[in-house]
């Protein structure tokens, strides 16, 4: 019998790579991926799982798990503004505080014991306290307040704005003079839902702040009241130019405030508001301010 040739025996070697090998290992590929994919959705936790995490952790692990429970509650209701909770949130919510009556009572409880102690944990549990948004969590979110922590003290503000604490205004009211920027930002945005006789003036004293971004969130605050008192401030905001020279704002939150001045305006003063957003509206360089401009002239005509 005659030997097969080189050149014979490397033909059947590439056929075998084509027909049998390749498939083979792309079947394989697929498999695994397939199990991948199976793994990493039955590994996906709910609230109860990050509740129990939580409870069962310390130190810096129990802040790395405070972190993770906010998270999948964002991520869970994926909310647009600051007090704009999906009916999607809503009733994950529900139904996880129905499941576990006492949650709220044992997340304040990690709260208030890691005063002084653990400000991570702290500035997560607050937002995920607000977020819940049960009264429970009234008392221990007034005493965050006066925290050292500034980052808590804002997240403090956060929630107790969204829960709707007239009684934390006065409090909230004393932190428009704190000496961290952004705690006056959101003690001043907060006021703009918060019933006070004294935030008027408050909100309108803020207009002269030293923080350009404490300003916008006043003159925000003021038209959610529908106090014309920042009207010139939200007028400003209409100036590409002038707003762009605050570099240390990210060009994404510069076009938000831009945004929000311009439904403000809107509905501060429909006669004053339609020839402004006009020209807005026509020669405006940011795409997404002027097709906002445009809106708010055509729902303004219709009324």
């Amino acid at each position: 019998m005659s030997e097969e040739l080189p050149e014979e025996k490397s033909r059947w070697v590439t056929l075998l790579v084509q027909l049998v090998v390749i498939p083979l290992a792309v079947v394989l590929f697929c498999v695994a991926l397939a199990g991948l994919f199976m793994w990493l959705t039955s590994e996906r936790k709910d609230l109860d799982d990050y509740l129990r995490a939580l409870r069962s952790s310390s130190g810096a692990q129990r802040s790395q798990q405070a972190q993770y429970l906010l998270n999948y509650i964002q991520e869970s209701k994926r909310w647009q503004g600051i007090f704009d909770v999906t009916a999607q949130m809503s009733a994950d919510r529900d139904q996880f505080l129905a499941r576990n009556p006492q949650a709220v009572a044992g997340l304040v409880q990690i709260f208030s014991e890691s005063a002084r102690q653990d400000a991570k944990t702290r500035r997560y549990l607050a937002l995920v306290l607000g977020l819940l948004g049960d009264k429970q969590a009234l008392a221990a979110l007034r005493q965050g307040l006066s925290d050292g922590d500034a980052d808590t003290v804002k997240n403090c503000i956060w929630a107790l704005a969204r829960l709707q604490d007239a009684e934390a205004a006065p409090a909230i009211i004393e932190l428009t003079h704190h000496d961290d920027s952004s705690v006056r930002l959101m003690a001043v945005y907060a006021l703009g839902f918060l019933p006070s006789p004294l935030a008027h003036d408050v909100l309108a004293g803020a207009l002269n702040d030293a923080d350009e971004l404490v300003k916008w969130n006043a003159a925000f605050a003021l038209a959610n009241k529908g106090d014309v008192a920042g009207r010139d401030t939200l007028v400003g905001l209409l100036d590409k130019s002038f707003v762009d020279r605050f570099t240390e704002v990210t060009p994404e939150n510069r076009q938000r405030y831009r945004v929000a001045a311009v439904v403000w305006l809107a509905k501060l003063d429909k006669e004053a508001a339609i020839p402004l957003l006009e020209k807005v509206g026509r020669d405006d360089a940011d795409l997404q301010v002027r097709n906002a401009a445009i809106q708010q002239v055509n729902d303004l005509r219709k009324k």
